[in-house]
């Protein structure tokens, strides 16, 4: 009788496991020393990728725009309005030929803040901040025309040209620069002076 009832007089007292209120203490406060510390470099990932993302968008919409332009030989304009902080940039492809016409030499540039503009073939091409906040455009780039036959830009006399614009991260600290050239090809790259992103050439 004895040796049962200090059995159980043993296993009222065994400690439950789990956490005590120190060790749950020290744990917390492990845990807010982590998330300081790592705050900063969160805010840092997502302001350089914000602004490679949207210039990754703009690139994207150049080139899709320069291939439609050549496959339907129909000359598409590119065009951006509004201003550094509120900002959008569409392309617009010429209408097709009727009637056994010929195609119109030039795209008239559309507004991208109309959302019934800014068609190629059939399909809306835009980018806009309102997808990238905080992400500044630095001074909008004339209208861009490319031609149907190579998709290079040319200019409102004919001759050649090149463009680009300058997309800036929320916090400033990084900028990306669309570079368009003679022939079309939209490519990236950061100026000197501004921090590298990966995979990405000094201009």
């Amino acid at each position: 009788m004895h040796g049962h009832a200090n059995e159980a007089t043993i296993m009222a007292r065994a400690p439950s496991p789990g956490f005590t209120l120190l060790e749950l203490m020290i744990a917390v406060a492990i845990l807010a020393l982590l998330a300081a510390l790592a705050a900063p470099s969160l805010a840092d990932f997502f302001d350089r990728n914000r602004v490679r993302a949207a210039a990754d968008d703009v690139s994207s919409l150049i080139s899709r725009a320069r291939a439609e332009s050549v496959k339907h030989d129909l000359p598409v304009s590119i065009r951006a309005v509004g201003s550094s902080g509120a900002w959008c940039i569409g392309a617009n492809e010429a209408a097709l030929p009727t009637g056994g016409a010929k195609a119109d030499d030039n795209a008239t540039a559309c507004d991208c803040t109309q959302t019934t503009q800014c068609m190629v073939s059939g399909i809306r091409q835009v980018v806009s901040s309102d997808e990238y906040h905080g992400v500044s455009m630095g001074t909008l780039p004339g209208n861009i025309r490319l031609d149907n036959k190579l998709g290079a830009i040319m200019s409102a006399n004919g001759t050649l040209g090149t463009q680009s614009v300058t997309l800036t991260s929320p916090t400033g600290k990084y900028d990306v620069v669309v570079q368009v050239q003679t022939l079309g090809q939209a490519r990236l790259c950061t100026p000197s002076g501004k921090p590298t992103l990966s995979g990405m050439a000094q201009c």
